[in-house]
């Protein structure tokens, strides 16, 4: 009934031990939600920094090179649109073997006609070497 005060000290240790290791200051418990989402978002993050990295990756493989300073370009050869000139007599002109309906539309898209007439002494680049 009556504790000597040394066993009074005693179990106050004992439940101050049991009662410190339930209750760690500054520390938190995390549900098991909590524990999912802290283990979740870096594993999401890193998931999505790997995919990022993947496609920019592909796409720098996929890609056609570049031109190279080393090769030289093939030059270009222009003509220059005269009076009375339209995009059919110059297509008949400089390739008269060939089928006129494709040499108006590689001059159209070569030059950024976008369907309008040549202006006469518009110069026009031409789709090969004449």
């Amino acid at each position: 009934m009556f504790d000597s005060p040394a066993r009074r000290e005693e179990g106050k240790d004992s439940m101050t031990l049991a009662h410190a290791a339930q209750h760690r200051p500054g520390g938190f418990r995390l549900t098991r939600r909590g524990r999912l989402v802290l283990r979740g978002v870096p594993l999401i993050l890193s998931v999505c920094a790997l995919t990022a990295a993947a496609v920019f990756f592909a796409g720098i493989l996929l890609s056609p090179p570049a031109a190279s300073a080393d090769v030289p370009a093939a030059e270009l050869q222009t003509i220059t649109v005269m009076p009375g000139d339209s995009l059919w007599s110059i297509a008949q002109t400089v390739a008269p073997g060939q089928d006129p309906y494709v040499i108006v539309e590689r001059l159209d898209q070569l030059n950024s006609l976008e369907g309008r007439a040549p202006e006469p002494g518009e110069e026009l680049f031409l789709p090969f070497a004449a």
